[in-house]
């Protein structure tokens, strides 16, 4: 059966996601890269920046769907499969190694 659409007011205030490391500039940054070879990184490694951030959008979609009733597990179960299938071709397409385990586990700016 079809879930019913109950209206469009939602509104999550982005600070409430646990996950500090935002986008790929936040994840660089953390990992001690300047804002100059953060800008060199982007003209050169657009694909692995891209592929960075969107790394980091699946990880705040999983969070929120996890949190959404009235959903399936599904949807966030197979983001998570998309996380890891992209943070394996970052390492066997462009030998880039995505640290996600310190997203979760030091990823916050007040730790670093």
């Amino acid at each position: 059966m079809l879930r019913d659409f109950i209206g469009d007011n939602i509104s999550i205030d982005g600070r409430m996601i646990e996950y500090r490391i935002v986008t790929v500039y936040d994840y660089l940054e953390a990992k001690n890269y300047t804002n100059e070879q953060i800008e060199e990184f982007c003209n050169n490694y657009y694909e692995i920046y891209q592929r960075i951030n969107q790394i980091l959008a699946l990880k705040q979609s999983c969070y929120l769907l996890r949190r959404t009733s009235h959903s399936c597990g599904s949807l966030s179960d197979d983001l998570f499969q998309l996380k890891l299938r992209l943070i394996k071709e970052l390492k066997e397409r462009y030998n880039f190694e995505f640290d996600d385990d310190f997203v979760e586990r030091d990823g916050n700016k007040e730790s670093i």
